[in-house]
């Protein structure tokens, strides 16, 4: 009687069980693929940002001018510390994360061009960073 009862439980086979583990599996492995995708681009997006920042700060400073004594070119370097603060210095190629920023002003006829670019990234090649934000403006004289 033991026996019959035993052979008439339904349950689940070791193979529905396995499939099933897999089907979990599955599904977090790509949840968690989606995650690290994210968190990539939104580093991605804050250096973004951040160079844009940068970008706009020294525009404003040099918009601060006369137009007619808008000081020289200038390139600078800057890096942020763990506690995202700037931190202004010379190129540096041991930093990981560095935003170089050149300003150039360009005499076109009775016009000054102002332009900041800032380029930033992990890995410099050829002195040139992977990314680029370029700001320009127009000035009369």
């Amino acid at each position: 009687m033991e026996v019959s009862k035993l052979k008439n439980e339904k349950g689940f086979s070791l193979i529905e069980a396995l499939v099933a583990m897999g089907i979990v599996a599955f599904v977090v492995v790509s949840v968690l693929n989606a995650f690290i995708h994210q968190m990539h681009a939104n580093k991605n997006t804050n250096h973004k940002n951040l160079a844009i920042v940068l970008a706009e700060d020294k525009m404003e400073e040099y918009l601060k001018f006369p137009s007619t004594a808008t000081p020289a070119n200038a390139v600078d370097y800057i890096y942020y510390s763990g506690n995202r603060t700037p931190i202004r210095s010379d190129a540096d190629p041991s930093q990981n994360l560095q935003f170089r920023r050149t300003v150039a002003v360009i005499p076109v006829g009775n016009l000054n061009v102002l332009s900041v670019t800032v380029e930033y990234g992990y890995i410099k090649v050829d002195d040139h960073y992977p990314f680029r934000v370029v700001l320009s403006t127009q000035r009369g004289l």
